[in-house]
């Protein structure tokens, strides 16, 4: 896979800047609060739909614009894509490959695979589990739609049965439906558990 170029609009502190990457090794220098880092969590976007910060799309806009813009160009396996992203201020992203508007930002995943390392991810290391996770989740959405689909079913299902667990108290009768979401939540969580391993 290889990255051609990309543009960026209203993106952080950037108003307008177009890049064109070498295929082999691209080095950013400069002094701090430049930028550098931008454009780096620009090309992790357009690959991932996340900022690697966990920032809103309304964090990223730059300030006192309502949309920021990201173009990017790959090529994987003598294909040319074209990715583009809009995040609004207010909105969810839209985004469209090769012309094509996506349904789900979901889609987008798996056909640019971006490692990015920054000093946040030491996290990953000093903080507990969960940090972990989710920079594992995050890996193994890229690489495969099937852990992508038993991730995203078993969140929804952890957060119903969450739900019902609280109205339990106003409603005690509801006690009888729990066993249908702990089978739900087993089957997904053991599919999880086995992709990952």
């Amino acid at each position: 896979m290889i990255i051609e170029s990309i543009e960026i609009e209203n993106f952080r502190n950037y108003e307008k800047t177009y890049i064109e990457f070498d295929k082999n090794t691209n080095i950013f220098y400069g002094d701090n609060a430049q930028g550098k880092t931008n454009v780096l969590e620009a090309v992790f976007l357009s690959g991932t739909t996340k900022s690697h910060k966990g920032s809103k799309d309304s964090e990223i806009v730059r300030f006192g614009q309502t949309d920021a813009y990201i173009r990017s160009n790959f090529i994987k396996n003598d294909v040319a894509y074209k990715v583009n992203m809009q995040l609004r201020f207010s909105k969810k992203k839209s985004i469209s490959i090769n012309g094509e508007n996506l349904k789900k930002a979901a889609q987008l995943l798996g056909l640019v695979n971006i490692v990015f390392f920054s000093p946040e991810d030491l996290s990953i290391i000093k903080s507990g589990p969960s940090e972990r996770r989710r920079f594992i989740d995050l890996e193994l959405c890229q690489l495969d739609k099937g852990y992508l689909f038993n991730l995203t079913n078993y969140n929804k299902i952890v957060n119903q049965r969450n739900k019902l667990l609280k109205s339990m108290d106003n409603n005690y009768s509801l006690k009888d439906t729990i066993d249908v979401w702990d089978e739900q939540l087993k089957f997904y969580g053991t599919e999880r558990s086995e992709e990952r391993r």
